[in-house]
């Protein structure tokens, strides 16, 4: 990537920079906002086909912004969870390991581990399983700010 890519961080768009921690190194309390969890620490649901670990959620009261909940799910080979759709919720995934076939509307779209997603809110959508391994991904969801576009105009997006 050259220095003048458009998606290249430059000085103007970066976090400002910030002293060095010089203190004493502590771990955190256990009510501080910087939270840390194993998979292993949260006991999966089974649901829709999907053992699912709820690893952070919005109820906790640590998150100042949309954010509603992170999952750690984990999906068979050959299962397909349930279609369904989030009237109010976007979700962004991450594919840890597997493969799969993911339909979001109208549309179909291959995926493997090492990919992300993102599923708009109120766009119908399932996951199917096409591997031979266990497809495990990571979900974080936010709350949309406003009535979801859903497949308004197409669900094609308007750029301005």
């Amino acid at each position: 990537m050259t220095e003048n890519a458009p998606d290249s961080p430059s000085e103007n768009n970066l976090p400002p920079a910030v002293p060095e921690f010089t203190g004493e190194i502590t771990s955190p309390p256990t009510d501080a906002r910087f939270v840390t969890r194993s998979k292993e620490s949260v006991e999966p649901v089974i649901t829709r086909n999907l053992a699912i670990r709820r690893m952070f959620q919005e109820s906790e009261g640590i998150f100042e912004s949309s954010f509603q909940f992170s999952l750690f799910n984990k999906l068979s080979a050959g299962e397909t969870n349930v279609r369904h759709v989030h009237d109010d919720v976007e979700k962004i995934y991450y594919f840890i390991t597997g493969s799969a076939e993911i339909d979001c509307g109208p549309w179909r779209k291959d995926v493997e581990a090492g990919d992300f997603l993102f599923f708009p809110a109120a766009i119908p959508h399932q996951i199917r399983n096409t591997g031979s391994l266990d497809l495990e991904f990571i979900v974080v969801a936010a709350k949309t700010l406003d009535t979801a576009k859903g497949m308004e105009n197409g669900g094609v997006t308007e750029l301005s």
